[in-house]
């Protein structure tokens, strides 16, 4: 599924409501840093994430109660796919050399990574 991209401001905001699993748009400010943006603005990027599909809600009495329709582990999907399509031209291959040349993954994380691919690999040849 192609979903559409996202502002840093929209982002934050989807996040927090996969943490709380579902929220009124106070439920929302009151998770957001200081200095807290106005509530109208919260509302509006909130409108917004439903207008894209990635969240919808329910009214109880006045208010209303928003949840992701965009689970997170589809919408991290679905960026890894555009970068890696977009900036490595497909190639998961450079992807990974990209973060193993720039030094950004420690002993530990190249460790799992191998062992990650040792499996896969066991996997594939059953």
């Amino acid at each position: 599924m192609k979903l559409a991209e996202l502002t840093r401001a929209q982002e934050d905001i989807l996040k927090i409501i996969w943490d709380l699993r579902e929220g009124a748009i106070s439920d929302v400010l009151n998770e957001l840093p200081e200095p807290k943006p106005a509530y109208t603005t919260v509302a509006t990027v909130i409108k917004v994430l439903e207008k894209k599909g990635y969240l919808t809600h329910k009214t109880y009495g006045k208010t209303n109660v928003y949840y992701p329709l965009v689970s997170k582990k589809d919408y991290a999907g679905n960026i890894m796919h555009s970068t890696l399509k977009g900036l490595f031209n497909g190639s998961v291959n450079q992807l990974v050399s990209h973060f193993i040349k720039d030094k950004d993954l420690d002993i530990h994380e190249l460790e799992a990574m191998k062992k990650m691919l040792e499996e896969e690999i066991n996997n594939q040849k059953k």
